[in-house]
């Protein structure tokens, strides 16, 4: 009760004291056929309506200063401690995507809270933000089960981009087209109960975003060195970072992104790597955007080949009017992991969805 007063305060609060609110929201429906799962068994077809993101953007000033803030209104986590079994519950650090306070200082930019965290690229904002049919493996995409029967058996990178962290950062703006920033935050797995703060390690990251030729070339290279000490084992993680983004003509953008994943356990001298490279293209044709993305993985688990995935997906979205609020879509995903193991056998698992995305100023 206490975390729900908190955040329906938050909530009040946030729209007497932002100037800038901002809902978006993406509703789909998914059919995924039946495959055969890495076991050999079959896992059966799904039909479901799903909300993919409901989220409000808050932006304000205090003085010079920036108030940003994004604050989920479907994220759940599952509390074990409920009687009778497991039960998902909002809690307040789902609640919060991002909240920070920026004060600029000549060239400077100083920011505090929970933050956007530079690692992921651009396909990491365009999950949060509803507008992709296909995460790569290093962001977190799952592809078919393990197990045919198990739900939540599906695969996915032994190493995967973390979520956002508190912390500060520290941005210096070279030329209005080139930018670095800093920022130092709290350890990869710092909501986890196995914590231990001995080591008072933290994560540290360092990019750079750039653009070029008028904005026709956008650029961003970031490193992050991450801490994730636990009571078992502590562990030395890297992110890494890079990427394009192309418009050679006014309607057409094309992303190219590679993102390589590291995790040295420290116990037992072994590292597992998640990467991940590929492609997007979006063509604007009045009230229509074709949508294709391809992308290539390969995950290793303590210095063992895991598995390769090759994905795509190919979408059309619809805009029927510009000034309009709503977009629709429908899209069709694949995705194939080959094993390693002699024992698995491939998958590969295809998405159909159709959906709507409603992004729209309430202040208004």
């Amino acid at each position: 009760m206490k975390k729900l007063l908190v955040m329906a305060a938050v909530t009040v609060a946030a729209t007497n004291a932002f100037a800038g609110i901002k809902l978006v929201v993406r509703s789909d429906y998914n059919n995924t056929p039946a495959y055969d799962a890495a076991d050999g068994a079959e896992t059966a077809g799904t039909s479901l309506f799903q909300p993919n993101v409901a989220r409000l953007y808050l932006t304000g000033m205090v003085g010079d200063a920036t108030i940003d803030a994004g604050l989920n209104l479907r994220s759940f986590v599952a509390d074990p401690t409920f009687p009778g079994g497991a039960q998902k519950v909002m809690t307040v650090d789902k609640f919060v995507e991002h909240l920070t306070i920026s004060k600029p200082m000549d060239n400077f930019t100083f920011t505090a809270g929970k933050m956007w965290m530079n690692v992921g690229g651009f396909e990491r904002r365009a999950f949060y933000d509803g507008d992709t049919y296909l995460t790569s493996l290093a962001n977190g995409g799952e592809g078919g089960r393990l197990l045919g029967a198990t739900p939540g058996s599906e695969s996915e990178g032994a190493v995967v981009t973390p979520e956002n962290m508190s912390g500060v950062a520290a941005a210096y703006t070279i030329t209005p087209d080139h930018k670095v920033e800093f920022q130092l935050a709290n350890q990869t797995n710092s909501d986890s109960e196995l914590l231990t703060s001995v080591n008072k390690r933290h994560t540290m990251g360092l990019a750079y975003w750039g653009s070029f030729a008028d904005k026709m070339v956008q650029t961003y290279l970031s490193y992050t060195i991450g801490a994730a000490d636990t009571v078992a084992a502590g562990h030395e993680q890297t992110f890494l970072g890079a990427g394009f983004r192309l418009a050679p003509m006014e309607n057409l953008t094309v992303d190219l992104e590679y993102l390589a994943n590291s995790d040295k356990e420290n116990v037992t001298d072994t590292k597992s790597e998640t990467t991940s490279t590929f492609v997007e293209a979006r063509y604007k044709m009045g009230m229509w955007v074709p949508v294709l993305k391809y992308e290539m993985s390969t995950d290793k688990v303590a210095d063992n080949d895991n598995f390769k995935r090759n994905a795509f997906a190919v979408a059309l979205e619809i805009v029927p009017k510009a000034e309009d609020a709503f977009r629709y879509h429908v899209a069709y995903t694949s995705i194939k992991d080959d094993f390693e193991a002699p024992a698995a056998e491939d998958t590969t698992k295809n998405i159909i969805t159709v959906g709507f995305k409603y992004v729209g100023d309430i202040v208004k």
